[in-house]
């Protein structure tokens, strides 16, 4: 039994450890004003619903826009990708995402779709091999920006993170522990399994 004990320990350590890792290695990439995030050309918007599973509106992608319309609008950004989930006529996050944008006032023709950003690695990895881009502007919670970082990072794309509006505990909480186990799978993909 102790030494099971000890297994669990060393593992939970680990993973706590990566996490740590992946923020502190990517702080100083992530901003939370817009005034002081410097300008890119392009910004990348990670995708995500518009509606939760119970069919209420998602603030995490209502911040999102609003965020992004806000670089472009603020003169911090000059175009934007949507990169997302499209696996289906009825499911298309970059859609769902250009058409919030169009209603937030922004000009189509300065948004660009990524319909195989099925997750944040694959988002990352077509900014390069999709659209030929080396620096990029990336926009979403600042939970989540911190793995988007550490990714680019691993693939020598210049990043940086624009971070939403940071939420309360008690409409983020049970995303941030998802995230927690994300950071360890996006290690693993990254060292193990790339």
């Amino acid at each position: 039994m102790k030494k099971i004990k000890k297994i669990v320990a060393a593992i939970l350590a680990i993973m706590i450890a990566i996490n740590v890792w992946m923020v502190v290695s990517t702080k100083n990439q992530l901003f939370t004003s817009i005034d002081d995030v410097p300008y890119n050309e392009v910004g990348l918007v990670l995708g995500t619903s518009n509606k939760n599973r119970n069919g209420s509106k998602n603030i995490f992608f209502a911040e999102r826009m609003s965020t992004t319309a806000n670089l472009l609008k603020n003169g911090k950004i000059n175009k934007v990708i949507v990169s997302g989930d499209n696996r289906s006529k009825y499911y298309n996050e970059p859609l769902m995402m250009k058409t919030a944008l169009i209603e937030l006032g922004v000009s189509k023709e300065k948004i660009m779709m990524d319909t195989a950003g099925f997750r944040t690695i694959e988002s990352i990895k077509n900014v390069e091999k999709e659209f030929g881009l080396k620096k990029i502007t990336i926009i979403t919670q600042e939970f989540h920006g911190y793995r988007a970082l550490y990714i680019s990072n691993y693939f020598h794309l210049n990043a940086q993170v624009m971070s939403t509006r940071r939420l309360p505990l008690k409409d983020s909480g049970n995303v941030r522990i998802r995230e927690f186990f994300a950071r360890i799978k996006a290690f693993l993909d990254l060292y193990l399994f790339s």
